[in-house]
């Protein structure tokens, strides 16, 4: 039978967002009573000048807010549940599946001592147990030949040191679409201290 549940008119809510910034701090807030809506299919870009909150309110989606600040009001809802409230268990099926994040700086989001290969392959394993070994690895490398990575076979068998910043910028981005998120969020992807956060494409 069909579900009677109404999917929610906005795939991603923040209401009224406020998050304090530590005692002694230039400012009382770095992200002060923010809102923002987005439906499935849009491209929602936030801007503001460097050190205005924008990258503190993307991690607030991924709830993986910095040790010293603290959310003090308002909800950040993700098909019409609070991301702010879920468990470390519905955090981690969350995040890298249904929201994934494009890093700034792609060498700090890859780990130096793993395979390039290793870590897009860790992805699936953590979110499609379904898929075995071999078809992990056939879907890693098909990911990084759709991100036009040249000699996919050589960098899925390189550290992150031995490719250039440019093509670890695409490892990161084929990484946050591994799984197909609904929402995927890139800190600062161009000129100008854009973010962008688009619901899953139709």
């Amino acid at each position: 039978m069909p579900s009677d549940k109404k999917e929610p008119e906005y795939i991603l809510q923040v209401k009224n967002l406020s998050i304090a910034l530590p005692r002694g701090a230039d400012r009382q807030y770095a992200v002060e009573d923010v809102s923002l809506n987005l439906k499935r299919g849009e491209i929602l870009c936030v801007v503001g000048e460097s050190g205005s909150g924008k990258s503190v309110m993307t991690s607030a989606i991924m709830s993986d807010i910095p040790g010293r600040l603290r959310v003090t009001s308002g909800e950040v809802l993700f098909n019409g549940e609070d991301v702010l409230k879920m468990s470390p268990a519905e955090l981690n099926e969350l995040r890298g599946a249904r929201i994934s994040m494009i890093y700034q700086e792609p060498m700090a989001a890859l780990n130096p001592a793993m395979k390039i290969g290793a870590q897009v392959d860790e992805v699936f394993a953590l979110h499609r147990p379904e898929i075995n070994a071999t078809d992990r690895k056939k879907e890693t490398l098909k990911l990084l030949e759709q991100m036009k990575l040249p000699t996919p076979e050589r960098i899925y068998d390189s550290y992150p040191h031995q490719v250039s910043g440019g093509l670890c910028q695409r490892i990161v981005i084929a990484m946050a679409l591994a799984c197909k998120p609904d929402v995927l969020i890139a800190d600062a992807p161009g000129q100008g201290g854009r973010r962008w956060a688009q619901g899953r494409l139709p």
